[in-house]
């Protein structure tokens, strides 16, 4: 509680406000007085928000270090309040009050026509049902905040307090001691042992890059803003090193007696593991971290009696927190991860070192792996994986007749394109020859990120227009252009003006919606993109998307729609795109390219990482009239791609899929495939349905209320792993198994898989139902 009155802090808020050049007639109006006493001000530049610190409470390094960090996380793209600095420069000020204290002064921009999130009094009180879409929000903003946070690291002058076992578990916690609030020498032994109970969880835990780092703290609905759409978080009082979770926990220890505490759990979790990985050990420290809010809210109240919020802590917190404790001290959080060996762990270091800690990893437990053989991978110990989960070696791992061409190329020659080369020629003709008409010319390209990028600068070209669809949730590569555009993954590149995102309509995803009406919104919702990139003078120039939406979920469209999609493109100018860096070259039987199985003409396709099984190759295929449009007035050439090497690279996956009959094998498995996920369908309650097509495939899961559940497929996934099979997960949601093994696997080995499958959902679903 704030040690002043708060006519005191009026006077003070007055006497600062020459500091920050605020006039001293401008309005002030009283928000908070808590922790800290907050102003509203107002004067004919705007309105800001006006903070006086509990004195003593923050060091000057510890109240410049928070405003710092608010200022880097803006820089970087954080959506979070501007911090104004006063007129000599510094981010806060000192300004004494009439006993001569000095007192901490800072200022905002005042967050405009916003409202907070939620009320931690309702969510407690299960007096407010948010949809768990907000919640899915607030996962996503989450991951942003932390992901920006792991870049920046702690900036130059840090210095805050950590939420480390310390601060949560220690003899003295941050927030107060929580044994003082109790009211019984057995109510303090039942906290006295949870917070042990905490503390070696949390150590065991460690305090590694993947688990730890500067959090906010204090992410409560409250402090969550929403206006126009955006959300914006506030209030970096408290923020300091903690475990990452620990955020997450906080929305969550609100929210945990609601009555739909399970789907929000998920909805959180889902969008936050969309973007940052969790390992499983973090995982289950989560409840642990989940009672360790609830104790600091007691200390909080302990250290503050006087305060009508400590009232409320005592009545009403109090006998829920004493209750988790009991359960939490009889049934504690021991994470079961097997550590890495010594040789592992070492590596990961080096790689820390090296590429850094934020390249990703897959898995809680990263494989190791040396050596591979068509659809088979070998770990440093000598065990052998199924894969079932990577397409850049198409036609499998180590392929002989690939490895045996580029090579012999090598040792040949290999020049770049400047050149006269027979090898590149003869690859082109044999790769335009597995397309229909007007499909006739080709760009190499190096990689489908810089195939994408090419086929932007074309469409731009072509067009005279600079405008871009995509879908909500896709990615389409590395590229600063394709930065702006992407909404898959996290990126601090800010959204284009230039791009317009569209959503992808899913029967499987609809509930009971009527197909026409589904297939009516969607067509809306291109026409008003199109619009709207008219309006505002971008014009359309391209829609880029991949025919088959694997990043989306794998949705099964209603009749029409695509067709649809690219009539509307095409009538409004634009050219179509089709990315099939993953749903190419046979990915999905039958054809040999995903626009043919999906029945659309696009103007462009971009192709990538399996053309080459693995050696670097892409391209842009497109057709004479547009080729000549742009190269006549653009001088593209390319040093690495279209390289003899590549060429035999290339024309030896060509053969293998030839020779191999590859293409038709590929569409009659996937209907082995299909009919095998509908059992599992029919069988499974939290299976949703089956998705995908040819060696392209997966399932949809939910949990007990209808709810995408991620958490379940990530088990899954890892279920999987122990059983020495590699398969993902994709979707908004990522609750869509991801199955796309390379095309040279086995009838067998498929039903391997898929046996797996089933044997893990009984054992995931079982273990979930008790725990409900």
């Amino acid at each position: 509680m704030t040690n002043l009155s708060r006519e005191a802090a009026l006077s003070i808020a007055r006497a600062a406000l020459p500091s920050f050049g605020i006039g001293a007639d401008a309005a002030i109006e009283f928000v908070k007085h808590r922790e800290n006493v907050v102003f509203r001000v107002s004067d004919d530049q705007g309105s800001y928000a006006l903070r006086m610190h509990r004195h003593g409470h923050r060091t000057d390094a510890e109240v410049h270090t928070e405003n710092a960090y608010m200022v880097a996380m803006r820089d970087a793209g954080l959506s979070v309040p501007d911090v104004v600095p006063s007129l000599d420069g510094e981010l806060f000020s000192v300004v004494r009050d009439g006993h001569g204290l000095g007192h901490h002064v800072d200022v905002q921009r005042w967050v405009e026509d916003s409202a907070p999130l939620g009320d931690a009094g309702d969510a407690w009180r299960g007096q407010d049902s948010p949809e768990a879409e907000a919640f899915g929000q607030l996962g996503e903003l989450c991951a942003r905040l932390h992901i920006t946070s792991r870049r920046l690291g702690l900036i130059p002058g840090y210095s805050r307090q950590a939420w480390n076992a310390d601060g949560l578990a220690g003899q003295a916690p941050l927030w107060g001691d929580p044994r003082g609030l109790a009211e019984t020498e057995a109510d303090r032994a039942v906290i006295e042992e949870a917070l042990g109970r905490i503390r070696a969880t949390l150590t065991e835990l460690g305090t590694g890059p993947d688990v730890y780092g500067v959090i906010h703290a204090d992410f409560t609905p409250e402090n969550v803003l929403t206006a126009q759409g955006r959300l914006t978080l506030i209030d970096f009082d408290d923020f300091g090193e903690g475990w990452w979770l620990f955020d997450l926990a906080t929305v969550l220890f609100w929210y945990h007696r609601h009555p739909r505490a399970r789907e929000y759990r998920n909805a959180l979790l889902g969008a936050y593991e969309r973007h940052v990985a969790v390992p499983e050990q973090a995982r289950a420290a989560l409840d642990a971290l989940i009672l360790a809010r609830g104790l600091t809210y007691l200390g909080w109240a302990a250290d503050r009696p006087e305060v009508d919020t400590s009232a409320f802590l005592r009545a009403e917190v109090l006998p829920v927190v004493l209750d988790l404790c009991r359960e939490f001290n009889n049934n504690p959080t021991t994470p079961e991860v097997e550590p890495l060996p010594d040789r592992d762990e070492r590596l990961l270091a080096r790689r820390a070192e090296t590429i850094g800690p934020y390249s990703p990893l897959f898995y809680d437990r990263p494989k190791h792996f040396v050596a591979g053989e068509g659809a088979w991978l070998t770990d440093a110990d000598g065990h052998r994986y199924l894969d079932a989960y990577n397409n850049v070696p198409q036609v499998g791992h180590a392929n002989p007749r690939v490895a045996d061409a580029v090579c012999a190329q090598m040792r040949t020659y290999n020049v770049h394109t400047r050149y006269l080369s027979e090898p590149v020629v003869d690859y082109a003709e044999q790769l335009l020859a597995t397309f229909d008409a007007p499909l006739d010319r080709v760009y190499f390209t190096n990689s489908g990120s810089e195939a994408n990028e090419l086929a932007l600068r074309i469409a731009r070209h072509r067009t005279g227009r600079s405008g871009i669809i995509v879908t909500d949730h896709s990615y389409h590569g590395n590229t600063i252009a394709l930065a702006s555009l992407t909404t898959g993954l996290p990126v601090s590149e800010p959204f284009g003006d230039h791009v317009r995102a569209i959503r992808i309509p899913d029967l499987d995803d609809s509930g009971p919606a009527d197909p026409d009406a589904l297939l009516a919104a969607a067509f809306a919702q291109i026409d008003a993109a199109i619009a709207s990139l008219e309006q505002h003078g971008h014009g359309l120039a391209a829609l880029l998307i991949e025919p088959a939406f694997t990043t989306e979920g794998l949705p099964r469209l209603p009749e029409g729609y695509l067709a649809g999609l690219v009539q509307r493109v095409q009538a409004a100018g634009g050219l179509v795109i089709s990315d099939e860096v993953q749903v190419g070259l046979g990915r999905l039987g039958d054809v040999w390219w995903g626009h043919q199985a999906t029945g659309i003409r696009p103007d462009l396709v971009t192709l990538g990482k399996p053309l080459g099984n693995g050696y670097p190759l892409g391209g842009v295929v497109t057709t004479k009239t547009i080729l000549q449009d742009f190269s006549s007035a653009n001088l593209y050439f390319n040093t690495f791609a279209g390289t003899p090497a590549a060429a035999a690279a290339g024309r030896a996956v060509l053969k293998e899929i030839t020779d191999r009959d590859l293409i038709a094998r590929t569409g009659d498995l996937g209907r082995h495939v299909a009919e095998r996920l509908g059992a599992l369908v029919a069988g499974h309650r939290h299976v949703a349905a089956a998705k995908g097509r040819g060696l392209f495939f997966g399932l949809a899961l939910i949990d007990d209320h209808g709810q995408p559940d991620g958490a379940l497929a990530k088990r899954i996934v890892e279920a999987l792993l122990r059983e020495h099979i590699l398969i993902s997960r994709i979707g908004p949601h990522e609750n869509v198994l991801k199955i796309r093994p390379p095309l040279v696997i086995e009838k067998d080995e498929l039903d391997r898989v898929i046996d797996a499958l089933d044997s893990a959902l009984v054992a995931e679903t079982h273990s979930l139902a008790g725990r409900a």
